[in-house]
């Protein structure tokens, strides 16, 4: 059976997701923004930045709906000081942030199943000349590298969680979904605060 573009970008990006958002089940409340050293980002911050990016390119950019406000996506772009995220306070909890994701990722999948192979060919970022396939392919190496650097924070606070990257098949896929969907909605209203 012949894999098109478009099964194929999306699988990539759900490979992705899946170990994006298993990189921070059973973590603790207090962890989420625990800095282990002042040049590193904490875990909060590194799942908005993830879903800020994914937000620009899914939601804003194909298909021109925003769903963060201009605040939120400035406090998580890449370029914001270390001194600025300090001082200035986010208006979402953490719960907020993830459900916030999960309500764009859905409409977003939604959208990437009704395109055709050669809308994945088109030219978004045209200053770049970068294709919505790419920018997918860019978007899902950008959320592996953050689930590295979530992994090395959370062995250093002493609660590794799972080793990464898992999820190519999507039967194994589906079971980690499915764990991660299980623990965070028995789990995010210890995230309110």
């Amino acid at each position: 059976m012949r894999i098109t573009m478009k099964e194929s970008t999306i699988d990539l990006l759900r490979i992705a997701e899946s170990n994006l958002l298993y990189s921070f089940k059973d973590i603790q409340p207090e962890e989420v923004n625990k800095h282990i050293a002042p040049e590193i980002n904490t875990i909060s911050w590194i799942l908005g930045h993830c879903f800020a990016h994914f937000h620009m390119v899914l939601c804003q950019t194909c298909q021109e709906t925003k769903l963060l406000s201009d605040d939120t996506i400035h406090y998580f772009r890449y370029g914001t000081s270390k001194e600025e995220i300090e001082r200035t306070e986010l208006s979402m909890t953490f719960e907020e942030l993830v459900d916030k994701y999960l309500e764009f990722s859905v409409m977003s999948y939604t959208y990437l199943n009704t395109l055709d192979d050669a809308d994945f060919k088109k030219v978004i970022f045209p200053k770049i000349e970068e294709t919505l396939n790419t920018s997918i392919q860019r978007l899902s190496l950008h959320f592996l590298g953050h689930v590295g650097q979530i992994v090395l924070i959370r062995r250093s606070l002493g609660n590794p969680g799972s080793s990464f990257v898992g999820g190519a098949h999507p039967d194994i896929r589906k079971k980690m979904l499915d764990e991660w969907t299980s623990w965070w909605s028995e789990s995010k209203s210890r995230f309110k605060g």
